[in-house]
């Protein structure tokens, strides 16, 4: 796994993204021909600002002028959404998976049950069974294939926050293991994914790197805690300060719920306020 970190922009970018992916459908909804610099121009010339979420919005429209939503997906069966989204100006391609909102999401979040990928690598059943249900996986591979066939070189990186987080790391494993290509993983407030085979897998995979961001005492990344596993390199967060941890070499309580007892700190609000007062130099 390269140890090198995406710069902190790039971390904060993929926030953003996340942040936004909520609000898909509901608040606001970009035409796939739209690029986001277009879309802040229509939004402020007819004075629909998001007082919450205009920052965000106004600030990826310079950082990504050209870029644009390729494709939503929102399986009604399931409540799986996902945006593709693709961005001339930085050669990249990302998956951003929406996190849990509804009565289903929590049925799939709770649904410890696990489910056999391949030899002896077994993952959360509800995150498998949520990626997988009405061949969503291969529909947004499809999909991700035909942009790359236009665009061989760009990056691609795939990003989610709660539940988003843990489908991001599943769908970036499984992807891995079918094309070649570079892929990088940047979840929030992630669960745990799968077993101990699992980690060994996800980390010998050579074209495959996970960023996993965390708030220190978010409760929802202390789950599942009985024979699961993290992955990645962590970056965890306080108000003050952040850590990263490479090798898995943070003090065993960590993400237990001795010390991940939080419900308001699995909010992506909370994640992202804390990413911008935490700016770390490039390793």
């Amino acid at each position: 796994m390269n140890r090198t970190l995406p710069t902190h922009a790039e971390i904060t970018n993929f926030a953003k993204l996340t942040l936004l992916v909520y609000e898909y459908g509901k608040a606001y909804e970009v035409d796939r021909k739209t690029t986001i610099e277009e879309f802040v121009a229509d939004v402020v010339e007819n004075n629909e600002q998001d007082n919450c979420r205009m920052d965000v919005i106004n600030d990826l429209a310079k950082s990504s002028p050209h870029g644009r939503v390729h494709k939503f997906f929102s399986n009604p069966n399931t409540d799986l959404q996902v945006g593709i989204t693709i961005s001339e100006t930085n050669n990249r391609i990302c998956v951003v998976f929406r996190g849990s909102e509804s009565k289903y999401d929590w049925y799939y979040d709770l649904a410890f049950f696990k489910t056999h990928v391949h030899d002896d690598v077994y993952v959360h059943g509800g995150f498998h069974t949520q990626l997988h249900t009405d061949c969503m996986y291969d529909q947004i591979t499809i999909e991700l294939k035909d942009l790359l066939r236009h665009n061989p070189d760009y990056d691609i990186y795939v990003t989610g926050h709660s539940l988003g987080g843990a489908l991001s790391t599943l769908y970036g494993y499984e992807l891995s293991r079918e094309i070649p290509n570079k892929i990088t993983v940047v979840s929030f407030a992630s669960p745990r994914v799968g077993n101990t085979p699992f980690k060994r897998a996800f980390d010998t995979q050579s074209n495959l790197n996970h960023y996993r961001i965390t708030n220190k005492r978010d409760i929802v990344t202390a789950a599942p805690n009985i024979n699961f596993t993290h992955v990645g390199i962590n970056i965890t967060l306080t108000d003050k300060k952040y850590a990263i941890f490479y090798n898995y070499d943070y003090p065993w309580y960590y993400f237990t719920f001795f010390t991940c007892w939080s419900i308001g700190e699995h909010s992506m609000d909370v994640y992202y306020n804390r990413l911008k007062k935490n700016i770390w130099t490039q390793l």
